[in-house]
């Protein structure tokens, strides 16, 4: 009886080591498949919802370009961000006030790259230029992606903005090389309205139903 005894012992802390070795075993895997996983997302709303450099208000636009998935969103500015561009007045009022909260919105796009088997990455810079006015805002950003070798991956700039205005039919956009300007494409979300544009737009310009220029951003 008491070998029997020595044997189910013997026995039950054989098989406990292992069911540890095996969980213990099953977290380290875990653990290397964590980091080099990391920077990636399962999915695309997996994407959106942590991979954003900016809390989102609200989602402008998603559309694709040369193998990228381009994403325009509303944040609201941080005041202590950018306490070096608000007077003091304004920060303290910004702080306090939410209807001047969304007066102060800001567009912002950004580059992921993926897919829902591979996972998704977030490319390129985590900031962008913005010009303001009472008829569109006028932001730029770019993405410069290259590989190992320091072959170019992707390269190319996006121009977006708000429209104000409300006499402002169409935006059109040209760099300084252009000779033509290209209308962008107009979003509207809710009571907003958006363009967005894929190239270099230095020269960004507003115009009436009738052909008139509103406004022209830039020279």
């Amino acid at each position: 009886m008491k070998q029997i005894r020595l044997w189910l012992i013997i026995l039950f802390i054989a098989v406990s080591s292992s069911i540890v070795n095996s969980l213990l075993k099953n977290e380290l895997q875990a653990f290397e498949v964590g980091k080099f996983e990391f920077g990636k997302y399962d999915d695309f709303d997996e994407a959106l919802a942590k991979g954003l450099t900016y809390d989102m208000n609200k989602l402008i636009y998603i559309t694709r370009h040369d193998g990228v998935t381009i994403v325009m969103y509303t944040t609201i500015p941080d005041p202590v961000e950018f306490q070096d561009v608000m007077e003091f007045q304004d920060v303290m009022e910004f702080q306090d006030d939410i209807d001047f909260q969304n007066e102060m919105e800001a567009l912002v796009v950004q580059f992921f790259e993926g897919n829902n088997e591979e996972g998704w990455e977030l490319l390129g810079p985590r900031g962008w230029t913005h010009y303001e006015n009472d008829n569109f805002t006028s932001y730029s950003t770019f993405l410069r992606e290259y590989d190992d070798a320091g072959n170019v991956e992707h390269s190319f700039d996006v121009t977006f903005g708000e429209v104000n205005n409300p006499n402002i039919d169409t935006v059109e956009t040209k760099s300084h090389h252009d000779t033509m300007f290209t209308e962008a494409t107009m979003i509207r979300k809710g009571l907003g309205r958006y363009y967005f544009q894929i190239g270099q737009g230095a020269i960004v310009r507003g115009i009436s139903v009738d052909g008139e220029i509103i406004d022209q951003q830039g020279s």
